[in-house]
């Protein structure tokens, strides 16, 4: 096939762009940087100049793929976030999906990925949850943008007949995401606090697993569209034991712990509310569906001093 990758130059894109030509795809990025498009030639991919907010010329660029894989992020990686900081990431979630997802049914692909986050199940205490889960209600503002993007491809779906797949990451991670890193610094300082005592859990995902999970959707996708798929580790981590597992391993002093009321002013509400989402995900539909196999089922299988 020949696939459109939003994203192709991302965390996630870089390593799904060479597994797909290693599979004898053919594979066309979306590009809006000189260095982006020696990246892709470098890697054996066309690349195409463009963005998702113009839809004439997304049509264009598009034209002749069978399927399409939507990667774009813009997620800010600074300590303090307002909202204006997301407002990219969220245009890309919501206006760049009505864009490509018109681009996709214009071209009547034969498979469409959309990358979600696992976030959009909110708070809930530590529950369990697959993938049959609504998405919760008191959401921050920065994740009901992925609730309205997967609102718009389950849409599509139903009404469209669009040939798609959700695969919801759990917070990716690696050596050369900023994100990360930044983290590492500030675990490494000992000024990466843990708030109310860290108590929530996460679910956590190495940027190469959720690279691996793209690939099968890819090479299964025929047999799963229309469903949605957690994309995370077999061991959803609490938050005050993993930044105390990094700060040991980089012989760090160990975090300390502040209430709520004060990380707000300092990282954002919006970020307190975010960093304090807890639920535990189930992915065992994506690796008996999907067979799906991490290289790092746990984050102590991965996570060492860089």
């Amino acid at each position: 096939m020949k696939i459109f990758v939003a994203g192709a130059t991302g965390v996630l894109g870089k390593r799904v762009v060479p597994k797909l030509i290693s599979l004898g795809h053919d594979v066309v990025g979306l590009s809006r940087t000189r260095e982006n498009e020696e990246w892709l030639a470098a890697h054996g991919a066309e690349s195409r100049r463009g963005n998702l907010f113009d839809r004439e010329g997304l049509f264009a660029v598009s034209a002749d793929c069978d399927a399409v894989i939507h990667l774009a992020t813009a997620i800010p990686t600074k300590t303090r976030t307002m909202l204006d900081d997301w407002v990219l990431n969220d245009r890309l979630r919501t206006e760049g999906t009505t864009n490509l997802i018109a681009a996709a049914l214009r071209n009547s692909v034969k498979l469409y990925l959309q990358g979600s986050v696992t976030f959009i199940y909110g708070r809930r205490h530590g529950e369990w949850v697959d993938e049959s889960c609504p998405p919760a209600a008191d959401l921050p503002p920065m994740i009901k943008s992925s609730v309205e993007m997967e609102r718009q491809v389950l849409n599509s779906i139903a009404h469209h007949g669009l040939p798609a797949i959700i695969l919801r990451f759990g917070n990716v991670y690696g050596p050369d995401s900023e994100y990360t890193m930044s983290m590492y610094d500030l675990i490494s300082r000992g000024k990466y606090p843990l708030i109310e005592r860290g108590r929530v859990y996460w679910n956590l995902v190495t940027a190469d697993d959720a690279a691996a999970a793209v690939i099968a959707a890819v090479r299964h996708g025929s047999k799963n569209i229309g469903k949605v798929f957690n994309i995370c580790d077999d061991e959803p981590v609490m938050y005050r034991d993993l930044v105390e597992f990094v700060a040991r391993s980089l012989g760090a002093p160990a975090p300390m712990s502040i209430p709520s009321f004060l990380a707000k002013p300092a990282i954002g509400w919006h970020t307190v509310e975010y960093l304090l989402h807890s639920v535990r995900c189930m992915n065992r539909r994506a690796k008996e569906e999907l067979g799906w196999n991490l290289l790092f089922p746990t984050y102590r299988a991965r996570v060492t001093k860089p």
